[in-house]
């Protein structure tokens, strides 16, 4: 009984399944019919089960016949895919795409748009996250294929950036800071306020407002986390400024309320390519932006 798998007999299995009887098989592989049965027998001894069944004097496969041709189609079409590859340098079409999220992009991006990619079964779909500058440097060398980011500042000239989605920013606390609603944004002076790190982008625009609309509320601490800013609000202890997509995750706790909007800060999400790109994500672009 064999102790591993053996291709050459598995092939024969393949080629039988295929072909539909013994006898076309071994025309086509030129040895003779009991060979044949002989290396199908061996293979069912090593599978512990029939591969075939005899009906109407022709070779039917079984349940576990079937489960076996699908996995031999596999194995031998990446035979030949790589015999192909290596012997002639043929090129094959990237079966995936590789998408880099910059970190503290899950405040604002808006998963559903590329959720159209997750439909196609011929490619697998790749995210990562990581510091921008580290990204577009994996851009640059082809090692993704799509970067999304809060800002297309410092992009090279090998790259194209496209604006994908646009947030309104609110601010969020607890219900008991309801009364501070009247007089927005001044009354954010009266509420303790927990901020972004000096990392994120959010934190250069919102001192930008503070400082255009005079508020300057106490600062408690900072961090980038949205379970973070989640737990500060939701325990009382002081107001959080989110774009719109967190916002609407935070508010289906009925204890957060929105206390406004900052109509003059608006978050975007950009998707950056190389200008060469004509993958799979530029086909997603140019769906959502007609581009």
């Amino acid at each position: 009984m064999l102790d591993r798998l053996n291709y050459s007999h598995f092939y024969y299995f393949y080629t039988v399944a295929k072909v539909g009887s013994i006898k076309l098989a071994s025309e086509k592989l030129n040895v003779t019919q009991p060979t044949i049965s002989d290396q199908i027998k061996l293979i069912e001894e090593y599978f512990n089960c029939s591969l075939f069944e005899r009906k109407n004097r022709g070779l039917v496969l079984t349940r576990e016949g079937r489960l076996a041709l699908e996995y031999a189609e596999k194995i031998f079409d990446l035979g030949s895919e790589l015999t192909s590859r290596l012997r002639n340098k043929v090129i094959l079409p990237k079966r995936s795409i590789d998408i880099g999220i910059s970190s503290m992009m899950s405040h604002y991006f808006l998963y559903d748009m590329i959720l159209p990619l997750f439909k196609q079964t011929e490619i697998t779909v790749n995210i990562k996250e990581e510091q921008r500058h580290l990204l577009l440097a994996e851009l640059e060398e082809g090692h993704i294929d799509m970067v999304f980011t809060d800002n297309k500042d410092s992009i090279s000239s090998t790259m194209d950036s496209y604006r994908v989605g646009v947030n309104k920013t609110f601010a969020v606390a607890h219900k008991k800071f309801r009364k501070f609603k009247k007089n927005f944004p001044q009354g954010l002076n009266e509420i303790p306020f927990f901020s972004y790190t000096v990392d994120s982008f959010l934190r250069y625009e919102l001192e930008l407002y503070f400082s255009k609309n005079s508020i300057t509320p106490k600062v408690i601490g900072e961090g980038d986390d949205i379970e973070l800013l989640q737990m500060v609000a939701q325990e009382g202890l002081g107001f959080v400024v989110v774009p719109e997509v967190a916002q609407k995750r935070l508010c289906q706790n009925k204890d957060l309320v929105i206390l406004g909007e900052l109509k003059e800060l608006q978050t975007y999400v950009w998707a950056v390519v190389k200008k060469s790109y004509k993958g799979i994500g530029y086909h997603l672009l140019k769906s959502e932006l007609e581009i």
